[in-house]
C-alpha cells in the first residue's frame, strides 16, 4: 500500500507554513487557495556571448492538488494575488508562468510579476 503524501505530509505542512492567497483563473471566478510562497530561487544560466553567468530569480507558490477540487487545475496565464506571507504584506499580483506537478499530490507554480500599467 502506498503512502498518501497529501494526507501525511503536504496537508500538515501547508497547515503550518501556508498562507491563504487569491487564485484568479483565466476562465472562472477567483477563489482562495492555501499555498507556500517563496520569493524566488536563483537560476544560473550561461551567457551566450561567453561572458559571465546570468542569474535570474523566479518566485514560486507550492500548492496542493486538493486546493483545486471543484475548480480547473492551474494553467499558464492564470494569476494569483499574494497578499500576506507569514504576517508580512506582499500585495503583489503574479502570472502563472509554469505548472510543475510533483507526483505526490502537490505542484509548484512558477510565477512572474504582473507589472502595473
Amino acid at each position: 500500500m502506498g503512502v498518501n503524501w497529501d494526507e501525511h505530509l503536504l496537508a500538515p505542512l501547508h497547515h503550518v507554513f501556508g498562507d491563504e492567497h487569491e487564485y484568479r483563473p483565466k476562465n472562472g471566478s477567483p477563489f482562495p487557495v492555501n499555498g507556500v510562497f517563496d520569493r524566488g530561487y536563483v537560476q544560473a544560466s550561461e551567457n551566450l556571448d561567453g561572458g559571465a553567468e546570468i542569474n535570474t530569480t523566479n518566485p514560486v507558490l507550492g500548492v496542493r492538488d486538493a486546493e483545486f477540487s471543484g475548480h480547473s487545475m492551474p494553467v499558464q496565464g492564470d494569476r494569483v494575488f499574494i497578499q500576506i506571507v507569514g504576517g508580512v504584506a506582499v500585495n503583489q499580483l503574479f502570472n502563472i508562468a509554469d505548472v510543475q506537478p510533483d507526483s505526490h499530490g502537490g505542484m509548484k507554480l512558477v510565477l512572474t510579476i504582473v507589472k502595473a500599467k
